[in-house]
């Protein structure tokens, strides 16, 4: 989307392209981010049973040149309601043609709410859930559905496997553009061995495939680590992540560094949890 529009952000130079993929492909939270896993029950909704919560989850990030986000979650018993917002600080329209002046300065705003079910249906967790989505830039905007269906089966005490279709749906024209959701089937094994917690995630789309780590300190902190494996011509690409969290009272704050060596930058991620 946006093909032909080249944001210089900051006065720098940077280059930098946006899509709603940039909304759905974003992480939530603090684990989220130190994983670069989502482990989002609306993106992955069985995960409101096979991990119950009663959590309200506040979120806010920020990345190169003023782009931040902030998300709300609310997880109760077989549902999960959230809500996510992502701005641009000032960005130059230019084209092709150095000039001094730009085009025109703007920002670029996305919103995205959904909410997510689940039940048992025997030995195995099935979940969906719905995420609208809003996005706007100069004099246009789009509205959009996506839609994520799971499934989960506990193949012993120790090892959960899951998997679904994510963000199936589309949105609407923008600047005489379609934009086209990632469409992914996915994958994901979480393994649990006391106080140490493995996730592996594969993915058949432009969302990265990734492993992730957290181990649990005197059940008061958890550190997380992850690492993301993006395939890219002409080399595969790598992005560490790492963060952790700290409990206090019924309440959890956590802090990650999401893709410590992204070329624009890493992006910064504070949560607090409200445990019920």
């Amino acid at each position: 989307m946006l093909k032909n529009i080249i944001f210089l952000l900051a006065g720098i130079g940077l280059i930098y392209g946006q899509s709603s993929l940039d909304i759905l492909s974003t992480p939530t939270d603090t684990r989220d981010a130190a994983l670069g896993i989502t482990l989002n029950p609306t993106v992955k909704p069985t995960r409101i049973l096979t991990h119950p919560e009663r959590t309200v989850t506040l979120s806010v990030w920020n990345w190169a040149a003023d782009i931040q986000g902030a998300y709300m979650g609310i997880s109760r018993p077989n549902t999960h309601l959230s809500l996510q917002a992502m701005n641009s600080g000032d960005l130059e329209l230019r084209d092709g043609i150095p000039t001094v002046e730009p085009l025109s300065t703007f920002q670029y705003n996305l919103f995205n709410t959904g909410g997510a079910y689940a039940r048992n249906m025997g030995p195995l967790v099935v979940g969906l859930g719905a995420e609208f989505i809003y996005e706007r830039t100069l004099n246009a905007s789009a509205a959009g559905l996506s839609l994520n269906l799971a499934t989960a089966y506990e193949l012993n005490e120790r090892l959960l496997l899951s998997a679904g279709v994510r963000h199936a749906g589309s949105t609407g024209d923008l600047d005489q553009e379609n934009t086209e959701l990632p469409t992914e089937v996915w994958a994901q094994l979480d393994a649990a061995y006391d106080n140490l917690n493995i996730y592996g995630e594969l993915n058949n789309g432009s969302i990265p495939s990734a492993l992730g780590i957290s181990y649990a300190l005197l059940n008061k902190f958890e550190l997380i680590a992850g690492l993301q494996v993006i395939s890219a011509e002409p080399d595969v690409e790598f992005h560490p992540s790492i963060g952790f969290t700290a409990d206090w009272d019924s309440f959890t704050i956590g802090y990650a560094i999401y893709q410590v060596d992204h070329n624009l930058g890493p992006r910064h991620f504070v949560s607090l949890y409200w445990n019920y």
